[in-house]
């Protein structure tokens, strides 16, 4: 399993995220009290106690949170937050969990719900890793970065360096375990985004501070990841938490957030005053900064040629009118894990073209060329709510081995969507071209190295696949060729 392969895992998110923003997606005793909520609720004195099944908790919100003068989304945050200390934050979690099942609205903004959730989450340095294997897989795995994120903004809110040892440190106690390992590593780049004020090359030199080249490279994803969503979808926001949360991070009201937070809460529109065009310096997060002051600047490589950048000097998030930057902005070292994000910057901009995106892809350095058309792969399975034939209808669109790529995309996704290779596995079994699924099942093989724990496990996984093809899954899953 690369590191590629599972970033590849990860990036759904924003992928979903993004379907949701963009017009292109075809108490009781032990409840919280009214105040720790917030007073732009509605919901009842609850009867539940932490013992309560989520359903039950669920409904209780679902009927409170129906007309909220602050919104829905804000009064659904807010009851969420408030079951971390009585319930714990698995339960909260699995309340989320029965929550998107039944609320469309809610569903499309769970991933941010997930990290507001393991943001609150978050109470001392002590806990972290204990707080951190108590989130669940689940809303794409936005609860183990938000408990990472936490970590990071209460050391901004300290005043403490973040520096070598916080970094090598942090996911040390989930390294035997490559999922949680990676989200960890992952997370902190959503993280450093926040200490940072969002500004991506003072983030990514904060990710080489690690000394694994692993935790590096998954650091980048988190950064590029952030450095949209916090453009297109703003969330997890501060204010969401202040009135439950009781860690440090709670100290900074808006730590890294570049949004007012009561008008906000809900997670479903760019800052007020805010656009992908703007710039932020470290010493004015959070304030439009003209993009004139780009010009001049740049980091001495032939890359940045025609954006003017500086490793700290003013940084523009997104750039309408080229569909490359921030990959072209940034040192070479960083285009894998940026082109691994970069169709969904594409398609924010040009409303959901699949056929632009693919040339797109088609003209990006060709080292990272597997990498854009797998993230438009990965798009696509969010823009087509994970419809197999018609994912693999668009990835046709793609020419050469873009569609290759592409497919990959859509099998790795389908598989981390639902965390279960059986997805990824169905996906493949309609692929008509040899070639591509073969690969297709390498593919998946790989996600399954990934969930699966043991060897025997894995060979069981693959061992569903149609006929002639479990030795591809063997191949991806690190397993040798099935004796015969």
């Amino acid at each position: 399993m690369t590191i590629r392969s599972l970033a590849r895992t990860l990036l759904t998110a924003a992928g979903l995220m993004l379907a949701a923003s963009c017009a292109w997606s075809e108490h009781g005793m032990y409840g919280p009290s009214l105040p720790s909520i917030g007073p732009r609720t509605e919901l009842a004195q609850a009867s539940w106690t932490p013992r309560s099944g989520a359903g039950e908790i669920a409904a209780w919100m679902r009927e409170g949170c129906k007309r909220p003068a602050g919104g829905k989304q804000a009064c659904v945050e807010r009851a969420l937050t408030g079951l971390i200390d009585p319930a714990g934050i698995a339960k909260s979690m699995e309340v989320l969990d029965t929550l998107t099942a039944q609320d469309g609205e809610v569903r499309l903004n769970a991933h941010a719900l997930a990290h507001g959730l393991g943001i609150s989450a978050y109470r001392s340095p002590e806990t972290l890793a204990a707080t951190f294997a108590g989130c669940t897989p689940s809303q794409m795995s936005g609860c183990y970065h938000g408990v990472v994120q936490g970590y990071f903004l209460a050391l901004k809110s300290a005043g403490k360096p973040v520096g070598k040892t916080e970094l090598d440190g942090v996911c040390a106690p989930h390294r035997a375990s490559p999922f949680l390992f990676f989200q960890c590593a992952h997370g902190m780049g959503h993280g450093l985004m926040a200490v940072h004020a969002n500004h991506v090359p003072m983030a990514l030199e904060a990710c080489d501070q690690a000394s694994e080249n692993f935790i590096r490279e998954s650091c980048y994803g988190g950064v590029f990841m952030e450095n949209l969503v916090n453009v297109s979808h703003p969330h997890h926001t501060a204010e969401g938490h202040a009135g439950t949360q009781h860690g440090a991070a709670a100290a900074d009201e808006h730590a890294g957030h570049d949004m007012p937070a009561d008008e906000h809460a809900g997670h479903t529109m760019p800052a007020a005053g805010y656009s992908p065009n703007d710039t932020v310096t470290d010493e004015h997060a959070g304030h439009d900064m003209p993009a004139a002051e780009h010009a001049g600047h740049d980091m001495g490589a032939d890359a940045h040629a025609g954006h003017g950048m500086a490793a700290r000097g003013a940084w523009k998030a997104l750039d309408r009118s080229d569909p490359h930057y921030p990959c072209n902005a940034v040192n070479a070292r960083y285009g894998n894990a940026c082109y691994s994000m970069q169709t969904s910057v594409m398609l924010y901009f040009n409303n959901g073209d699949i056929t632009q995106t693919a040339s797109n892809c088609a003209q990006a350095p060709e080292a990272f060329r597997p990498a854009c058309f797998a993230s438009l792969g990965r798009d696509i399975t969010a823009l087509t709510e994970q419809n197999h034939a018609r994912s693999l209808e668009l990835c046709g669109r793609a020419e050469g081995r873009g569609q290759l790529w592409c497919v990959q995309g859509v099998a790795q996704n389908l598989v981390n969507v639902s965390a279960d290779p059986d997805e990824g596995l169905r996906f493949c079994r309609i692929v008509t071209d040899g070639a591509i699924k073969s690969d297709c099942y390498r593919i998946v093989g790989e996600s399954i190295q990934a969930l699966e724990g043991t060897p025997e496990r894995r060979a069981a996984r693959c061992e569903t696949a149609e006929p002639g093809m479990a030795a591809a899954c063997r191949r991806g899953a690190g397993l040798p060729a099935a004796e015969r």
